[in-house]
């Protein structure tokens, strides 16, 4: 794909595809596109962002390039799911997201809904792409109807009101890292009025500081704190808030496949995986798929991405699945990823268990895994770098069974991720420390500028 990664289109602020004149243009074509889609002239569109200050002016942009016609609904800073549940309740034809997640401040972004709040399929960002590349950019009239929508924090915020955690946690600390970021204002009501008690940090944006230093990129703080606060639990955020990262309370991070095996367990008892099926993506641990299928729940397996999770449900049948990197898709509650629906599930679950979030990682028996970042100049196919696959398949083949290497491009950044995985974890360190040299040599022989990061 040439301007979408797995989770919309982010980059640099000013870069090529983040800057005024291509959202303007940008959003010529997502009028024209839905119109098409959904066969309707006047389109009515929801729209929020994160707390970058970059934000304001890429709004303005997608603004200006809106059909004159359109009705806008401006959702102001709010997560990006609570976005999603906005476009969903406010009847409108498309949503936006201006936001770069859990990217530094310099960079920005856009993710797009549909009007049933579900993140666009590869076909559907394909065909944007296609018209992007022919398009001529109009000059248009700014947008004729901007609206508030005043209510649709307080909207999101509703839905957790009859969440089966109210009181349940009275007088219990929670501290939970906003990441300067879109949860700043909205989560610590939400816990609040289930009765926790909440430490807050990160929750100070200045339009600059999203993700520095803090959220789930950067939980070490977080940590800290809520092992010296004798605290329940710590809650790490994104800068969008679509994922969350939970922390027991000595201060250890909860593996995220342990969470998602740990829930689906509880969820199965509860009735609420009614085909007895979960997704997960190729970077989940073999060993979630041992343990949940020894209790009788299949793993059914997608590429990267919460838009690629949801499409695999809908496919399925499922009614819970998620990366193990936070973001986890309860059907029921949301189409997309939200961090305040994965932290409270992971709350109630403790709490039903009578136990303490530590005691969690007792569950799951994951498979060593060992994984590196490789920094390159240009995100080169990678069957077309030469000798590498062979080097790939070299290291693989000396795995133990079962055991697996994956390669893969970010969709978001310029970086190959690659990690190992087998039984023996002598043999995941091997083939970990060989394919580090063999990539970059490989890259250098390929011209390609790369770098461990």
């Amino acid at each position: 794909m040439k301007y979408f990664g797995t989770d919309g289109i982010r980059g640099k602020f000013g870069g090529s595809h983040v800057n005024g004149e291509f959202f303007t243009k940008l959003a010529q074509v997502i009028g024209e596109f839905f119109s098409e889609k959904i066969s309707k002239k006047n389109l009515s569109v929801c729209m929020g962002r994160d707390t970058r200050s970059s934000g304001v002016e890429l709004c303005d942009a997608l603004c200006a390039g809106f059909p004159g016609e359109t009705r806008v609904l401006n959702c102001g800073i709010l997560p990006t799911p609570a976005i999603a549940e906005a476009t969903i309740f406010s009847d409108s034809d498309v949503g936006i997201a201006v936001t770069a997640s859990h990217n530094p401040g310099s960079d920005n972004g856009i993710k797009i809904f549909n009007g049933r709040g579900e993140k666009l399929t590869v076909k559907d960002e394909m065909r944007i792409e296609q018209m992007l590349d022919h398009w001529q950019l109009r000059r248009t009239s700014a947008v004729k109807v901007v609206d508030f929508h005043r209510e649709a924090e307080a909207n999101y915020g509703d839905k957790f009101r009859n969440f089966p955690l109210a009181g349940a946690l009275a007088g219990k600390i929670i501290v939970l890292d906003s990441a300067n970021g879109a949860t700043h204002a909205v989560a610590k009501k939400i816990f609040s009025d289930l009765g926790i008690c909440v430490m807050q940090i990160g929750c100070s944006p200045d339009g600059e500081n999203i993700n520095e230093n803090c959220g789930s990129e950067h939980p070490e703080n977080l940590a800290a704190i809520t092992k010296k606060n004798g605290a329940f639990a710590g809650i790490a955020n994104d800068g969008d808030g679509d994922r969350a990262v939970i922390f027991d309370e000595n201060g250890d991070r909860v593996d995220g496949d342990v969470l998602m095996g740990t829930i689906a367990v509880h969820m199965a008892r509860r009735g609420e995986l009614p085909n007895g099926k979960i997704v997960a993506t190729i970077q989940s641990n073999l060993g979630l798929d041992k343990y949940l299928e020894s209790v009788g729940i299949g793993v059914i397996r997608c590429d990267v991405g919460d838009r690629n999770v949801y499409q695999g449900m809908l496919e399925n049948d499922c009614y819970f699945g998620g990366e193990n990197s936070g973001h986890l898709i309860f059907r029921k509650f949301s189409p997309i990823g939200d961090g305040i629906t994965a932290a409270l599930y992971a709350l109630l679950l403790v709490v039903e268990k009578n136990a303490r979030l530590s005691k969690l990682k007792t569950n799951i028996a994951l498979f060593p895994q060992k994984s590196f970042n490789v920094s390159v100049s240009e995100r080169i196919p990678l069957e077309k770098i030469r000798g590498l696959g062979d080097d790939i398949e070299r290291e693989r083949a000396k795995l133990p069974t079962p055991g697996r290497i994956v390669a893969r491009y970010s969709g978001t950044e310029p970086k190959l991720r690659v990690f190992v995985e087998a039984g023996s974890e002598k043999s995941v360190d091997h083939a970990w420390g060989n394919l580090q040299k063999s990539i970059l040599d490989r890259m250098n022989e390929n011209d390609i500028s790369a770098h461990i990061s």
